[in-house]
């Protein structure tokens, strides 16, 4: 299935997921995440849709933390961590809009850590 993924939707949707991870208990965490997508969502085939790339995006996230935290765009720490907006804007430009194929085989985190930096870069170039 093939879903335009809005910036708007994934960043509640990643903000949702991550608080979720520190909130709910374990043994609830599945059916909280899914109630929440079936909530926000027209049909089931579309919060899977979803759902799907924030968990591509989170596990990849959590696969090459070490690559991450050394770019200083992500802190992990036992008790959570936090991801800047410049390496979640990256995340989205890859995992909310590719192909399914692709999806399942995401380019090197240098890519998400250079599009963070150009990112970041914009941002401080509008604001001057």
């Amino acid at each position: 299935m093939e879903v335009k993924y809005q910036l708007k939707d994934w960043l509640a949707d990643w903000e949702e997921i991550l608080r979720q991870s520190l909130t709910v208990p374990k043994e609830r965490e599945n059916d909280a995440i899914r109630d929440y997508f079936l909530s926000c969502y027209r049909t089931p085939s579309e919060a899977r849709w979803r759902a799907e790339r924030i968990f591509a995006a989170l596990r990849y996230l959590e696969t090459h933390a070490s690559s991450f935290e050394s770019s200083g765009y992500a802190l992990a720490s036992s008790q959570g961590g936090t991801v800047s907006s410049y390496l979640t804007s990256a995340l989205y430009r890859f995992f909310g809009v590719a192909d399914d194929a692709s999806v399942r085989n995401p380019p090197e985190p240098q890519v998400f850590t250079e599009g963070a930096a150009e990112h970041e870069r914009h941002e401080r170039e509008d604001g001057l």
